[in-house]
């Protein structure tokens, strides 16, 4: 693309309005980036970068709705980054050692590195593009537990970065602390008598010593380190401190090797993860740069623009807004008149007319920066946004009269005007702004179709203004071009900057410059010098806008009339909803006013009854008719908001398979038990350990080979052996595979048997995945009437993918 149509629309200004919404040097690099090259390479990588934004704009949204609820929020920070490149090239470059600011800034990088993955993780199903800059970041936790805190912000070493070094200035400070007092004890004795200058310590090349009238020097035995700048003291280390200080050079003679020791140590620590800190710097660039578009497109209401398809050609823009212009107007309190236009196969050149100072190159640029923005990835002020994939953006916009190169207005353009005759093509949008203007009408106006007709040919689009008659005349009998006119006030011959399609505008000069203060009798003197075609021309272009103006009114009645349909449909729609919800709450409470029932009537059942046998059988009881009644009433609210379940035709285990004494396995909660009889309705009584329960046919998944059926009870005394249960049926569940409704209902019912059956804890096996089965099962826990309190298993007992349930007693 030109050079020349990024300057003309004004791009590098856009840049800068951008630059306000980051805040580190990373951010800053990025656009730059795109200063040097504005444009994606195709549809493909545009529609991808407009989808991350999107997503980013989502994220802000659900970030400042979680703040408004907790008053924290939850977003990625990127203030305080330093450019860390030159230190990884420093990096990239064997045996050379880093500084301790150098390492502290890597850290600092590295830290927010994976904040940001931390962030963008759980993210997954709702902004998966976003969560895929999580799964780019290294996981840097080993490397941060390993380095965080070794480093201070000033790039000093800290003490605690080995034992070695913290031994060493611990000797360091007591050394000094020696020092000290060797010399203050040496200027007591000495100040009196007047042999120093001052009664403080210094230091002189490295080396404590004190201030000596350098009249009294030769009274003072030790070692002269300098002279002051007025030669009236000399610094003096006595005699008494030099083997002191000579064992202090020593020691910190030591730190400094340690502490160039622990930098080499961080340094190489740091290139071993070389590839992983680039790589978490250039996508911590990408991604201030994503949430500065997103913040961008936050406080200007901007929208996602589209693409057409490959075979579609379509340029559709509703109340789209110059971001630069609306930028000023908002200093000023004022606001911007949108635009809305459409180009099409059917329509592709629009010519607007209109007044001086009426906005028509506002339109030009409008479109032609939002063009360019799209293609750039970035969202546009607009309610919505239809752009075709252009491979040019053709602009001729400004007065291009150059001097030094003896071109005048006309003649600038003409240049500009045979380079794009050159470049246009079926996918080029073009724009011209006052076309054939700057030389005589009448041959303006032909020079004006001629390279609308051209443009034509080559299949793009075309938006150009005009002033000249001969245009407007055109663009209304021809088949693909069409009129636009931007708005104007014959009251005051201010304009209003409306674009309005399909008319054609009123230049007004006359009017126009009588606002500015052209004498009145000049103006008279110019309105009878007009032909009477040109008179009639601006008479039938009057009443044409006050048709259009008519139109509009009746447009705006209508849209009105449905506005106040559609309020009225969707009162009526929230009054239905209303009432679903009141119906579910309702049933809702009819359950824990029966659950509260059974509560009460257990603790009186157990303050009635002495014995503890007795007491236990009456809370089995008990806690079996809540179970019970519990789960009517489940069925009872999910058949009021949903079609009963089809019951499934075919039995599981054959009929002949099922005969007392045989051991079965149930469904719901895979226990292992033992017919025990038959019952009426196609129910058996079945045994589990200590248990028995009454269970459907189609309840029995399968009959176990492994046990030999005994006869049906008979009367008399019958002895029946029966094999042990299994234990792990009512101690554990596994869920895998099933889905949160169908997990809950399982688990509901296991832990009833679980009651029953007085085990104490069980497992849940619901395994890793995305976290869906342990979310919704531990919500059901949170409020289970038999759940005492439930965790996370150890990790050698199945870890996150296994709950540990304490059952009530």
């Amino acid at each position: 693309m030109p050079l020349r149509s990024t300057d003309a629309l004004e791009f590098s200004g856009l840049l800068e309005v951008l630059k306000r919404y980051v805040a580190s040097p990373l951010g800053e690099w990025q656009i730059e980036e795109l200063r040097s090259d504005p444009l994606l390479p195709s549809q493909t990588s545009a529609e991808d970068s407009l989808a991350e934004v999107a997503e980013a704009i989502d994220f802000l949204q659900q970030a400042k709705a979680e703040a408004g609820r907790s008053g924290t929020p939850v977003t990625l920070r990127f203030s305080g980054l330093r450019d860390m490149r030159p230190a990884v090239d420093k990096l990239s470059v064997e045996r050379t050692v880093l500084d301790g600011l150098d390492i502290h800034g890597l850290l600092e990088v590295i830290d927010r590195a994976e904040q940001a993955r931390g962030l963008l993780e759980p993210t997954v199903l709702r902004t998966p593009r976003l969560a895929s800059y999580a799964d780019r970041l290294t996981d840097f936790r080993p490397l941060l537990r390993d380095l965080s805190g070794k480093i201070e912000a000033n790039g000093e070493v800290a003490d605690n970065a080995s034992s070695e070094l913290a031994k060493i200035r611990r000797k360091i400070d007591e050394q000094r602390n020696l020092i000290n007092k060797t010399l203050e004890r040496f200027v007591r004795s000495n100040y009196q008598e007047g042999l120093l200058q001052e009664d403080y310590v210094t230091i002189r090349n490295g080396r404590l010593v004190v201030p000596v009238k350098a009249s009294w020097k030769w009274k003072v035995k030790g070692v002269i380190h300098g002279t002051s700048s007025t030669a009236q003291t000399v610094f003096v280390e006595p005699v008494e401190s030099i083997e002191l200080n000579n064992r202090l050079i020593k020691m910190l003679e030591d730190e400094h090797a340690e502490v160039r020791r622990i930098l080499v140590a961080l340094t190489e620590r740091l290139r071993t993860d070389l590839l992983a800190v680039a790589t978490s710097i250039q996508l911590l660039a990408q991604l201030e740069f994503l949430f500065a578009k997103a913040r961008f497109a936050a406080d200007f209401h901007c929208a996602i623009p589209s693409f057409n398809e490959a075979d579609g050609f379509e340029l559709c823009l509703q109340r789209a807004r110059h971001p630069l212009l609306e930028e000023v107007l908002r200093r000023t309190g004022q606001s911007v008149s949108p635009i809305s236009l459409t180009l099409n196969q059917n329509r592709r050149v629009l010519l607007i007319s209109g007044p001086n100072a009426g906005g028509k190159t506002v339109v030009l640029k409008t479109v032609g920066l939002l063009a360019l923005m799209a293609q750039a990835g970035l969202p546009v002020p607009a309610d919505e946004a239809t752009f075709p994939w252009f491979d040019q953006v053709l602009a001729d916009i400004g007065d291009l009269q150059s001097i030094a190169e003896s071109l005048s207005t006309f003649s600038a353009h003409i240049e500009q005007l045979k380079a794009m005759l050159g470049l246009a093509s079926s996918r080029s949008l073009i724009l011209v702004d006052e076309l054939g203007a700057a030389t005589d009408p009448e041959e303006g106006g032909g020079l004006g179709v001629a390279l609308i007709e051209h443009f034509l040919e080559r299949g793009g689009f075309t938006i150009a203004s005009t002033h000249l008659p001969a245009l407007k005349t055109y663009a209304a009998t021809a088949s693909d071009v069409d009129n636009a006119a931007v708005g104007f006030d014959e009251a005051t011959f201010t304009p209003n900057y409306k674009l309005r399609v399909g008319v054609p505008g009123q230049s007004a000069g006359l009017g126009m410059a009588r606002r500015l203060g052209l004498p009145e009798s000049l103006i008279d003197r110019a309105r009878k010098a007009m032909t009477t075609q040109s008179a009639d021309t601006v008479r039938y272009v009057r009443q044409l806008n006050d048709q259009i103006e008519e139109y509009d009114r009746a447009r705006s009645d209508l849209r009105r009339a449905e506005s106040a349909l559609t309020r009225k449909a969707q009162a009526l729609e929230d009054q239905t909803r209303q009432r679903e919800v009141a119906k579910v709450a309702e049933l809702e409470s009819r359950v824990h006013k029966l659950i509260r029932l059974f509560e009460a009537e257990h603790r009186a059942a157990i303050d009635k009854l002495g014995e503890e046998q007795a007491v236990r059988r009456a809370a089995k009881d008990v806690r079996r008719q809540a179970a019970k009644r519990r789960t009517e009433l489940k069925h009872e609210l999910r058949s009021s908001t949903e079609p009963p379940p089809r019951p499934d035709p075919h039995p599981r285990v054959k009929q002949d398979a099922l005969v007392p004494g045989r051991r079965v396995r149930l469904d719901d909660f895979g226990a292992v038990g033992l017919l025990v009889r038959e019952l009426a309705s196609g129910q058996w009584e079945v045994s589990v350990g200590s248990l028995k329960m009454r269970v459907d046919r189609h309840e029995i998944t399968e009959a176990l080979p492994d046990s030999t059926p005994v006869p049906a009870a008979s009367p008399g005394r019958v002895t029946v052996t029966t094999p042990p249960p299994d234990a792990r049926s009512l101690t554990q569940i596994n869920v895998i595979g099933r889905d949160s409704e169908s997990a809950r209902e399982v688990v509901d019912k296991f832990l009833d048997n679980a009651v029953l059956a007085e085990v104490a804890r069980v497992r849940v096996i619901h395994g890793h995945g995305m976290n869906v089965l342990r979310k919704a099962l531990w919500k059901m826990f949170a409020a289970h009437l038999h759940v005492e309190s439930y965790y996370q298993a150890d990790q050698q007992d199945g870890g996150a993918g296994v709950t540990i349930v304490e059952v009530k007693q």
